[in-house]
């Protein structure tokens, strides 16, 4: 059963979607492409379809702030990550205060940072606001302890540490210096790569994570079901940011951070079917796309089917 739809009341929607064209956040830069690869056309059409209202914002342009030749190490970067977060703080920001759903695809996962100060400064929820979010990695480590990741130690590793005030000021300070987040209102579903580093801040930090495991044990939706809960207890809104590496690669295999497993889009579509029907639902955030490392446009097609089904009407809209 879906989590959502039983005894909520229908809604209807405007959306505005983002594009985050920025690679910066990352070693591997290729996702910057992934807002230009998404088929602009075939999202607004089914959007509309269901009633929504939708406008396409397109790419911010990020990707042209700098040259990737002269820019190979993630201090050289941050100027370009902090503006990039600037143009979609303020994009989503606009979004949101005039009763749009911002949707934004990424683009690497530093993306949060900018979303979710958007979202709440618009709303005026500082650390009462609930978010969801899938992903195969924690992205919680702070400046202090990313020289440990896996990946290179680069900004995608520090969104979710950010938003609840620890980092850099340049990262915490989007949007005013007061944490966006509280961590008894987030929940991480799907983890199962990361540093002891990151293990460390949730634990002390009291963010739930439903590792895989457990999500293969206890199925998506018993655990979404609970994450929604923590995301709405008392708050002014709530959001779902899906890294796209959450899922399996064989689902998902144009992702820019790869692992060797992940979440069934068969289990996780219907469940967060009229997600965006709920009366506190104020954002979508899709990231890590890299089309370059797409096959058969697996993965663009998945995230064309996920919009949809978050701003699905009811749990037969196909």
């Amino acid at each position: 059963m879906n989590a959502i739809i039983e005894n909520t009341p229908a809604r209807t929607c405007k959306a505005e979607i983002i594009g985050y064209d920025s690679g910066w956040g990352c070693r591997n830069y290729l996702c910057e492409d992934g807002p230009a690869a998404i088929p602009a056309d075939h999202i607004l059409h089914k959007l509309r379809s269901l009633g929504v209202t939708a406008k396409w914002r397109g790419p911010l342009g990020i990707k042209f702030l700098g040259r990737h030749d002269q820019l190979e190490t993630k201090e050289k970067t941050l100027p370009l990550v902090v503006e990039g977060l600037r143009r979609l703080f303020n994009h989503v920001k606009y979004a949101a205060e005039n009763k749009s759903i911002p949707v934004i695809i990424g683009g690497d996962h530093t993306s949060a940072v900018g979303t979710w100060s958007g979202v709440v400064s618009a709303l005026h929820a500082e650390r009462n606001f609930g978010l969801i979010w899938l992903d195969a990695h924690l992205d919680a480590h702070t400046y202090e302890t990313s020289k440990h990741g896996k990946w290179g130690g680069w900004w995608h590793g520090q969104p979710v540490s950010a938003l609840l005030g620890h980092g850099l000021p340049q990262l915490t300070g989007l949007g005013g210096k007061q944490p966006k987040l509280s961590a008894k209102h987030i929940s991480m579903i799907g983890i199962h790569s990361f540093e002891p580093e990151e293990e460390v801040f949730v634990k002390k930090h009291g963010i739930r994570v439903y590792y895989l495991d457990e999500v293969r044990q206890r199925g998506f939706n018993a655990v979404y079901a609970e994450a929604l809960q923590r995301a709405t207890a008392g708050t002014l809104g709530f959001g779902l940011s899906i890294d796209i590496d959450c899922f399996d690669p064989a689902a998902a295999p144009g992702v820019g951070t790869p692992e060797g497993k992940g979440l069934d889009p068969a289990e996780v579509l219907p469940i967060i079917k009229t997600t965006a029907r709920h009366p506190l639902f104020k954002a979508l955030e899709i990231a890590e796309f890299n089309p370059h490392n797409d096959k058969n446009n697996k993965t663009r097609d998945l995230i064309a089917r996920i919009i949809g089904s978050v701003f699905s009407k009811s749990a037969s809209d196909d």
